[in-house]
């Protein structure tokens, strides 16, 4: 009974110490990247089945926010525990006389292992579950999203997401607290369809084309834009910024991560050419790889030359994790206002320039955080406890004590070995 009463508490004893310590080093859940107040009473709604459900939730919440450097520490970081934890195991049992049998185990373990991880992962990105979501918008306030795709976009079609169609898509930013989100597939604007019905939240038109060595969200255009006419060269990059007005009468974005890595030195220029702004948090793997000292010098450019600045999704369907959120203040609508959000916000971004948003960002583990690459799982598991509110730590502490229990339970039960 002593043992098991050991066994019990190392583990339970230190999970739960380590989940309490972490609240000492509170960080807030959200917060603004250009360090604005957030608006009072703005915070994350939980649903019922996300508290009852938290450590599991919230674990792939933390992991679907890291950075594609950061997911690779992830998996670097489990395979060096596990490695850890099969050579502790390894040594305590001394099974040296019976070789192949050890190895037949380990084998076993290992398949195991990696089978609970793959379903971790698969339920992960497939499972359209309950989300945290905005709340306490003030009024006149639009919630949007800038950038997210249907399974009209090539890299949808084929995948075991291919089924996200515009319905889909609005029914992953109702969960998160959207009003407002943008249909932006790759060089076409078939995904998006005027005739959805009713709701919220409202869709509206946009398109992500495919340029020179760059992708630009093109935000209100329902025209066909041939991407080709702009992808040989810099030359023709800047004229579908020039078009992207004129032509197209929508508002240009350029999208991370190919700006940072193509276009990093001629920001200014793609300015001058037309460019309306640009994404600072994108919640793709890829894109969430900038360091904040970069991600504040592209939001002190815009400022200085009054142009946008958006937080996006660039959700194609994959999870059920909103990272992101971007407000639009209105001005009250006048009677005589045709109903509808997208022509409101559109022109709101047309002539508010910089102070016409404001972006609403989740705490996470970055890539550029102090936890180095391999200690990631342990990272991020951190700081996802700094940021819980206390019913979701208290839910996290329950399971805790409660798979604790469960195990000195099953190790009394008759036939259990002592």
């Amino acid at each position: 009974m002593r043992r098991a009463v050991v066994n019990f508490q190392s583990p339970v004893l230190l999970l739960s110490a380590a989940i309490l310590v972490a609240r000492l080093f509170p960080a807030p859940p959200l917060s603004d990247p250009t360090g604005h107040v957030l608006p009072p009473g703005v915070h994350l709604m939980t649903p019922g089945w996300y508290l009852l459900g938290a450590p599991l939730f919230s674990t792939w919440d933390a992991v679907s926010m890291l950075s594609a450097s950061r997911l690779r520490g992830f998996l670097i970081g489990l395979a060096l525990m596990y490695a850890a934890w099969r050579m502790v195991v390894i040594l305590r049992k001394r099974p040296l006389h019976r070789p192949l049998g050890a190895a037949a185990r380990e084998l076993l373990v290992a398949g195991i292992a990696i089978l609970g991880l793959g379903t971790f992962i698969l339920l992960g990105a497939l499972w359209q579950r309950p989300m945290l979501a905005l709340a306490g918008v003030p009024s006149h306030t639009v919630v949007a999203d800038f950038h997210s795709h249907t399974n009209a976009s090539h890299d949808v079609q084929g995948t075991l997401v291919a089924s996200f169609d515009a319905e889909a898509n609005r029914a992953w930013h109702r969960k998160a607290g959207f009003d407002l989100a943008f249909i932006t597939d790759h060089n076409t604007v078939a995904g998006w369809t005027g005739h959805l019905g009713p709701g919220r939240p409202e869709l509206c038109p946009g398109m992500e084309v495919s340029a020179w060595k760059a992708h630009i969200v093109l935000l209100g255009d329902t025209a066909i834009v041939d991407h080709s006419r702009y992808d040989g060269s810099l030359e023709a990059l800047l004229a579908l910024l020039h078009d992207s007005d004129t032509r197209y009468r929508a508002i240009s974005i350029a999208s991370m991560p190919e700006y940072e890595r193509s276009h990093w030195s001629r920001l200014a220029d793609l300015l001058a050419a037309g460019l309306g702004g640009f994404e600072v948090v994108n919640a793709s793997p890829k894109a969430n790889e900038m360091t904040r000292p970069r991600r504040d010098s592209v939001i002190a450019l815009a400022s200085a030359e009054n142009r946008l600045i958006v937080g996006v999704s660039d959700q194609h369907g994959w999870g059920a994790t909103s990272m992101v959120w971007t407000l639009v203040p209105l001005v009250p609508p006048a009677e005589s206002q045709p109903p509808g959000l997208c022509g409101p916000v559109l022109t709101r971004l047309r002539e508010g320039g910089f102070p016409a948003t404001q972006i609403i960002e989740r705490h996470r583990l970055r890539p550029d955080d102090w936890w180095p690459l391999w200690l990631t799982p342990v990272g991020a598991l951190w700081e996802s406890w700094r940021s819980l509110s206390w019913p979701l730590t208290l839910s996290w502490l329950a399971w805790v004590w409660g798979i604790g229990l469960a195990g000195v339970v099953t190790r009394r039960a008759p036939g259990a070995k002592a």
